[in-house]
């Protein structure tokens, strides 16, 4: 009689994965499949270059009406993780790593989620972020808008910036679903803003403010200072410029300009040159020459 497994976790093809990274992110590399009594979960792992040891994955966990010949013995749990399972969580992906929560509040397109930074001995910045997708409030009914969806990114880089690890959380797409009419975790799709279209409420781009790390960037080696002149002493300084003079040029006399530029010595105080008086009226011509 052959033999049978009771694991319930299988490798399945990456095209079948629950959700995929964005573009431009990690490479799929496998995708694993494990079936419980009220989910199903995958970890799509990802492909990895740091130092840190640990897989890079994303886990998608699906709650709704599974199928019962297919189902595990055990079930997971589908609500809000308190803070300490969410360590509990990083102490086991990331050992040995001071991970640090952000304060902040963030959301992508399907709601609001956490992360947490940190930064490994060996250079690697590795991130970990978590979300709960579901329907609330009046969305939610004993009929329509059930389930929910679990989601888990594991990364560490050692290339990657903080803001690069966290677009990940942003650009992943859940490509799965339960093929049942009340199953919808995401719940009614919400309206366009009221102000599209319609006149005197004009909208402008606005650019993305600056991004807040939760831990610090690692600072560039400082470079020797290059060596820089001194400033001139007072003494040395150039003097102002004098302003222009004012008044007619008066030029030197010929012989001592020529005088200067035979004997190469400084030519002597030019003495105004005195224009002759003009002609007077009845004089001979060659006079006034």
């Amino acid at each position: 009689m052959p033999l049978r497994s009771d694991d319930q976790t299988r490798i399945v093809p990456n095209e079948q994965a629950f959700a995929l990274p964005d573009v431009g992110g990690p490479a799929v590399t496998a995708v694993l499949e494990t079936r419980y009594a009220n989910a199903t979960q995958q970890d799509v792992l990802l492909a990895t270059s740091a130092a840190t040891s640990g897989q890079n994955m994303l886990r998608i966990q699906i709650f709704g009406p599974v199928e019962t010949p297919l189902a595990g013995g055990k079930g997971l749990r589908p609500g809000y993780l308190p803070a300490k399972n969410v360590q509990a969580e990083m102490r086991e992906l990331f050992p040995g790593v001071r991970m640090q929560t952000s304060n902040y509040y963030v959301q992508n397109k399907y709601g609001a989620f956490s992360y947490a930074v940190g930064r490994t001995q060996a250079g690697d910045t590795c991130f970990y972020g978590w979300q709960r997708i579901t329907s609330t409030g009046f969305a939610q009914t004993w009929i329509g808008n059930r389930g929910s969806i679990q989601v888990r990114l594991r990364l560490c880089d050692g290339s990657a910036s903080e803001q690069r690890l966290l677009q990940s959380m942003y650009g992943f797409t859940i490509s799965a679903s339960f093929k049942d009419r009340n199953w919808n975790p995401f719940g009614v799709p919400l309206p366009p803003d009221e102000i599209l279209g319609r006149p005197g409420a004009p909208i402008y781009p606005v650019s993305a403010s600056r991004f807040e790390t939760v831990v610090d960037e690692p600072q560039p080696k400082p470079q020797a200072a290059a060596r820089t002149a001194s400033p001139p002493s007072t003494a040395q300084q150039i003097p102002a410029q004098l302003p222009a003079p004012v008044g007619p040029v008066v030029p030197p006399p010929p012989g001592d300009s020529v005088a200067a530029s035979t004997t190469g010595s400084a030519p002597r105080q030019a003495s105004p040159l005195v224009p002759p008086p003009p002609c007077q009226l009845g004089t001979a011509q060659t006079a006034c020459n």
